[in-house]
């Protein structure tokens, strides 16, 4: 669908329906050019008289003055008219409005402009005019006019306006004694004028006006506001906001099925936050209503852009504030029924939780909102089919959407349909077209006269698998900051302020909430930590709690509260029933760990569990219970509740692989490791460094004794894993590898044991025999290592370093930044290599890659001196500093290098 952008001539059509006798006068002043599309103008061969043209189109002799009096009329009449209208009556003169000021501020100051020589000056010379009928007719009538949207506020439009004004100024070729850059200014400062009048009137202009981070302007239109400063002076929450700027006049009366729609959303805001659950001893859940924060926001333009998933992208969009205006603004643009507004963010953001609240919050007497919960839809069933379903969902009645969209005529309509992730995730159904379905839908509502507008909700990590229009508008979700912390825990007091003044609930202090910010970043995860902190009898969450004591705590107290609900009667079954949780976790972690994924479909979690731990459950039953720390993906298909789990936070996952990594390997007995074996031989574990810090971290928890026993049986294993038979198993979640899957279970072994033993483990330790015994087996690992993908082969590269001493010792980070000569580099260096490191390293130096290693400092600052000598880099202030770990000799090595550099580039490291 082409991307109709509005015009003058379209705005001016607009306005003409509201009113017609105004619009005729106009289009008579005109040269008749807007009601007839240009029958003056078609009636002219394009090669008539340039002067001809021009005279026509703008009335040149006698109307001139009339017209533009009456343009100006209508402009100031733009507020008067707006206020009087609603529902998509009044988006459509808010479109209008926008068009005519952009035209109008251009015909103003180009009539201004014209003085009394240039006409007899174009008489005169017509062929100075060297534009044709068509050319002249298009830039006046047929020009796009950029609209306003949530992405682009009035001070981001103020360029496209100069820009826009300079082409047509260019285009049209009519002298006015002053540059083209000069007059597209001046049409600048026209526009800007007339859209601050109007953000002064208008709550639609106000909020454009309002989004960015142009302080000068906010000012100037709260100065110039009248009612609407009320406003935004309002004590209300952000939402309450949005209401009371979206509310207008004059409401019709609805009839039953609307005001039953009405009812439902309006009663999401006293629903809990997390409805179904049962309340806890003590503690009070807030309603929507009440625990509602709003979130900051970056925003982006469509396209089928893979970097909507990518998290280092979005952290170059600025963060916004205020999303409640970025909402006003997009449900009254002209893109909002065109394409839809997608919303991104992680489990547990408030996704579904703001969709609840607009759907509450929109006004209902200018909003016909209908909210779809992908999850409870047909997920392969067209979109109207989607909504069907929800509205009877929602009221119990049967209601078409066509009906109810001809029935809600004079309100704008929205669709809400959240979770298009659960409908990729749970299902495995190819629907990433979806969102071209939704253009589609709306393309063919704008057809039959029923503007939709459409928002669409999705977890981050997928939006590589949406194809995204161009036209669409993202807008993705922050995490909390401190503030918002502090501002959700002050409502969490409030809802639970008799029982924590009874003594019976300890509030969450903000101190504690930002000593543990990973867990708090997000609105779910933060109600998690603060109903685990809600016992008084609960240690304090201090500082001295490492993370994998503080994840203990979290996963024992949910896992009890989960047992709970069944109640076993005696306190044996309980604790084996915890127990049988906890595992069933772990296998959902390791799931998504030796997948590669962060989520695990039902069916695959069933399989697993089916191998491992020998029960899967009823098919007919979740396989996991319902924690706070799981996202449980669901959509129907075939009548058929289909599921996907996903863990709230990545290091939930991380904390089970690792403890029930480390749980196996203490069971471990060095004669049979068929059960490590078949857990830790798909992935690597140096590719999620958190699953090694947690390993280390409850490690050093451990007796001394059961520490000793661990790293006998890592060493055993890593001298005999090449003896071993390996029967093959029914675990399978990737595809079975003879050759890679014993390469990854030694590098998990390998680093296991480093990490375990800190900076005492030789080679000699690790392989047994003589120094040149374990070099030579050293050496041959680490062969077998590079036949793993680059990921995981960097990684353990990265993980690993080797003193003189054979002295093996654990790094951590480096192969983030590894390329493929750094990895050579590694590889030689780790091998004992010395002169095929030393090789590389001045190789790559010269050729314009430079390494900087602080552990082989003299080489690599050698290397760097040799880059500077034959030109391959300039800045001296990079020369590396020597650590301090570096010896005399190495320093007097690299002294004595640069000794011998030319005076010149030895004047310029004068200071090293």
């Amino acid at each position: 669908m082409r991307d109709h952008r509005p015009t003058f001539s379209a705005a001016l059509r607009i306005l003409g329906h509201h009113d017609g006798r105004a619009l005729e006068r106009l289009d008579r002043a005109f040269g008749a050019a807007i009601l007839a599309a240009g029958v003056g103008l078609a009636a002219l061969p394009a090669t008539a008289p340039p002067v001809v043209v021009f005279a026509l189109v703008w009335g040149w002799v006698d109307q001139k003055n009339q017209a533009m009096g009456l343009l100006r009329d209508l402009v100031s009449g733009l507020s008067r008219r707006v206020s009087r209208s609603r529902g998509r009556e009044r988006r459509e003169l808010v479109e209008a409005a926008h068009g005519v000021i952009v035209a109008a501020a251009f015909l103003e100051i180009l009539e201004e402009n014209l003085g009394p020589g240039v006409r007899s000056a174009i008489e005169a010379r017509p062929d100075r005019l060297t534009v044709s009928a068509g050319v002249i007719f298009h830039g006046l009538y047929h020009s796009d006019i950029q609209p306003l949207d949530a992405t682009r506020g009035f001070t981001e439009n103020l360029g496209w306006v100069r820009e826009w004004a300079r082409g047509l100024f260019d285009g049209i070729g009519v002298p006015v004694g002053m540059t083209g850059r000069e007059f597209a200014r001046r049409v600048e400062r026209r526009y800007e004028s007339y859209f601050l009048r109007l953000a002064s009137e208008v709550p639609e202009f106000y909020v454009w006006s309002q989004l960015g981070d142009h302080a000068g302007t906010r000012a100037v239109v709260v100065e110039l506001m009248g009612e609407l400063r009320g406003v935004l002076d309002s004590h209300g929450g952000a939402l309450d906001r949005l209401e009371r700027l979206l509310t207008e006049p004059g409401a019709a009366d609805q009839d039953e099925a609307l005001i039953a729609l009405r009812r439902a959303n309006r009663a999401r805001l006293s629903h809990l936050v997390l409805p179904g659950e049962p309340q806890h001893q003590w503690v009070t859940f807030p309603t929507v209503d009440a625990a509602f924060v709003e979130p900051h926001y970056r925003t982006s333009h469509g396209a089928p852009d893979p970097r909507l998933a990518d998290e280092d992208w979005w952290l170059t969009r600025p963060v916004r504030r205020n999303l409640y205006l970025a909402l006003c603004a997009h449900v009254r643009s002209w893109r909002a029924t065109r394409a839809p507004l997608l919303v991104l963010g992680h489990p547990g953001a408030g996704k579904s939780m703001l969709t609840r609240v607009i759907a509450a919050r929109l006004p209902a007497d200018s909003y016909t909102v209908v909210h779809v919960p992908l999850r409870e839809v047909a997920a392969d069933a067209p979109i109207v089919t989607q909504v069907r379903q929800a509205l009877l969902h929602t009221t119990h009645q049967e209601i078409p959407w066509a009906r109810l969209a001809d029935r809600s005529t004079d309100t704008i309509r929205v669709v809400l349909l959240d979770g298009l992730d659960e409908l990729l995730q749970a299902t495995g159904e190819d629907r990433s077209d979806y969102l071209r379905e939704v253009v589609e839908f709306q393309r063919v509502e704008l057809e039959q006269e029923r503007p939709v507008v459409v928002v669409v909700t999705s977890r981050t990590l997928v939006a590589d698998r949406i194809e995204v229009p161009e036209q669409a508008v993202v807008v993705k979700l922050e995490d909390f900051d401190e503030a918002q912390v502090a501002e959700w825990l002050t409502r969490w007091v409030s809802a639970n302020r008799a029982g924590i003044d009874a003594g019976r609930v300890r509030p969450l202090s903000r101190d504690e909430a930002l000593l543990h910010h990973n867990l708090t970043r997000l609105p779910l995860l933060l109600l998690m930590l603060a109903l685990h902190a809600a016992d008084p009898a609960a240690p304090a969450l201090d500082a001295d709690l490492s993370r994998f004591a503080l994840y203990e705590r979290v996963f024992d107290d949910f896992t009890r509260r989960e047992v709970g609900k069944r109640r076993p009667a005696r306190a044996e079954d309980r604790r084996s029933a915890v127990a049988e949780q906890r595992e069933r976790l772990a296998v959902a972690a390791l799931a998504m760990f030796n997948r590669r994924a962060q989520y695990v479909r039902e069916d695959d979690l069933r399989a697993d569990l089916s191998v491992l731990i020998g029960q899967s459950g009823d098919p007919r039953d979740r396989v996991l219970g319902r924690f706070f720390f799981i996202h449980a993906a669901e959509a129907v298909l075939a009548r058929t509740p289909h599921r996907a789990y996903e863990f709230l936070h990545a290091t939930f996952g991380e904390y089970l692989v690792a403890r029930y990594g480390v749980d196996t390997l203490r069971a471990t007995d060095p004669e049979d490791d068929t059960r490590l074996y078949t857990l830790l031989s798909h992935q690597v574990w140096s590719t999620r460094q958190p699953v090694v810090d947690f390993a280390e971290e409850y490690f050093e928890q451990l007796p001394a004794a059961e520490q000793d026993h661990v790293r006998r049986t890592l060493t055993a294993l890593i001298r005999t894993y090449r003896t071993r038979h390996r029967a093959p198993n029914d675990y399978r979640p990737t595809a079975p590898d003879l050759v890679r899957a014993p390469v990854v279970y030694l590098a998990n072994l390998a680093t296991l044991l480093v990490v375990f033993n800190g900076s005492d483990l030789t080679l000699m330790d690790m392989f047994g025999g003589t120094p040149a015994e374990a070099l030579r087996a050293w050496r041959s690992t680490l062969s077998l290592w590079e036949s793993l993908d680059p990921d995981s082969w960097r990684a353990t590269l990265g993980h690993f370093t080797v003193t003189e001493e054979l002295t093996i010792q654990g790094l951590f980070g480096a192969h983030w930044q590894m390329t493929d000569g750094y990895a050579d580099l590694s590889l030689a260096n780790l091998g004992m290599r010395p002169v095929h490191a030393r090789v590389l390293c001045l190789g790559l130096a010269v050729t314009g890659e430079l390494i900087i290693d602080r552990e082989h400092w003299a080489e690599s600052t050698l290397a760097w001196l040799a880059g500077l000598l034959v030109g391959t880099h300039t800045d001296p202030a990079r020369l590396p500093a020597p650590p301090p770990t570096a010896t005399e000799t190495d320093i007097d090595r690299v002294r004595r290098a640069v000794g011998a550099l030319p005076e010149h580039l030895r004047d310029r490291l004068a200071g090293w």
